[in-house]
């Protein structure tokens, strides 16, 4: 063998075994995860490592990972450990319990890096997702409720008016409250019926709430198609094909808000519009494209009279319809994302923990994975309307049976879970429907909600 040729394997072999190496050290560094943004496609045999990181600011809160899948989650453990890789012995950290959603939480965490690892402990997992998060510093997160015979002089046939809440919360969502759907205060004249508005939001001031005013369910008089049956709410045919006059209705939201401002901190496009694709809509029969217009013009008269307050997305409760909303586009064609500030959504029997139902987190996830499809992976998110339905609906029944202090003890883990999955509110459905309990005459759960608020929400 000639000495050139010599060299020149020599030369090749090295650059083989560094190459090598840098691909060692490239696959051993564990991967970072960003806050709040689910890593997908996991998948491990028994007795595998899979290994990550995340830097945690100065001044964030409750450091949380979930990791969750179609039920082969329960097959890992997961371990922490600050400023060093953990060990199946050497940890900070470690989740508990067999279930299909794996969390493990650090509620007061340091500054620097958190290190992670996914163990294989109990079989073959495929098709998991992991998701690191924590609240930063100054991240906004509100506790809220719904409540619909509170300071209005009692229900449309319902009953009298609520006994006061024995607890204190930061926002309060008019929506079905007796007596102030936007069908019955927008009276046919153009007049706007204030005088209760005014005293059933200084009612919830007293509380320290604020308001999340939703718009939808126009009068007769304005209704785009005013003889549609409203299967809903039949007093108002109509009420759920849209305004019929833009400017008109434009007008009505700006000079609500103008009125009200100091009383909102929010306002909200059409309650709970489409379900899955393919079933009927739920609480309106506009096409995407009318409700994009009537949202624009939600968002213009609302930025109009105080700019300072948020415009929330029509608020689905079916998952399958949040695409539907983001793929949405005016009548000029642009995409109905830019008229609003956060994405909306209804959360119902999604626990943070406990066997109330599927995962909280989850569901989260899967929110923050429709938004990343349609570009918009940095959107806010809101759920402003949550609670467990009633037996034997989608497992209320579970919810249900537990104690009040259980029932409480679900409530807190699930606000406490949102914030540090960055959610900007949750807000419970409702303080006299028993779909949360019934904080109006339990006590346990009123202190457990009077903590969360103390806590968690940035009053």
């Amino acid at each position: 063998m000639n000495r050139r040729l010599l060299y020149a394997l020599i030369v090749v072999a090295l650059a083989l075994v560094l190459g090598a190496a840098a691909a060692l050290r490239l696959f051993d560094a564990p991967p970072a995860l960003r806050n709040r943004v689910p890593v997908d496609g996991l998948a491990g045999w028994p007795g595998s490592n899979r290994r990550f990181h995340i830097t945690v600011p100065a001044g964030a809160s409750q450091l949380e990972f979930a990791l969750y899948g179609r039920g082969s989650a329960a097959a890992i453990n997961v371990y922490a450990k600050y400023g060093a890789p953990p060990t199946l012995t050497d940890f900070d950290a470690k989740s508990t319990g067999d279930a299909a959603v794996k969390t493990l939480a650090i509620a007061a965490p340091r500054a620097g890096t958190y290190y992670l690892l996914l163990h294989g402990a109990h079989g073959f997992y495929a098709r998991v997702a992991l998701v690191g998060s924590f609240a930063p510093r100054d991240a906004v997160f509100k506790m809220g409720m719904h409540a619909h015979r509170l300071y209005n002089g009692g229900g449309s046939g319902d009953g009298p008016p609520d006994a006061e809440p024995q607890f204190d919360y930061g926002v309060v969502r008019d929506w079905d409250i007796d007596h102030l759907h936007d069908a019955e205060v927008w009276k046919l004249d153009g007049s706007i019926d204030f005088a209760r508005i005014d005293r059933v939001y200084a009612g919830h001031a007293r509380h320290g709430a604020r308001v999340i005013k939703t718009f939808g369910m126009v009068p007769t008089w304005a209704a785009l198609r005013p003889q549609e049956p409203n299967p809903q709410y039949p007093a108002w045919p109509g009420g759920k094909s849209g305004p019929r006059d833009l400017n008109q209705y434009e007008d009505y939201v700006y000079r609500f808000v103008a009125h009200e401002k100091d009383r909102l901190w929010a306002v909200e496009g059409w309650n709970e519009p489409y379900a899955c694709p393919g079933a009927p809509p739920e609480f309106t029969t506009m096409t995407p494209t009318r409700l994009a217009d009537v949202q624009k013009r939600i968002y213009l008269a609302a930025k109009r009279a105080d700019p300072k307050i948020l415009v929330f997305s029509p608020a689905q409760a079916f998952l399958c319809g949040i695409p539907t909303i983001l793929n949405a586009r005016t009548s000029q064609n642009e995409p109905i994302s830019r008229y609003f500030d956060a994405l909306a959504w209804h959360a119902y029997n999604r626990s943070a923990r406990g066997n109330a139902g599927p995962s909280f987190a989850m569901e989260v996830a899967q929110v923050r994975h429709y938004l990343a499809d349609a570009g918009l992976p940095d959107m806010p998110i809101i759920d402003t309307e949550h609670g467990w339905l009633e037996a034997p609906k989608e497992g209320g029944r579970e919810f249900h049976a537990m104690s009040d202090a259980a029932k409480g003890e679900v409530l807190y883990q699930t606000a406490q879970l949102a914030k540090s999955l960055g959610v900007l509110g949750v807000v419970w459905y409702g303080y006299d429907d028993d779909l949360v309990g019934k904080p109006m005459t339990s006590k346990a759960i009123s202190a457990r909600l009077q903590q969360a608020y103390r806590e968690l929400d940035t009053h």
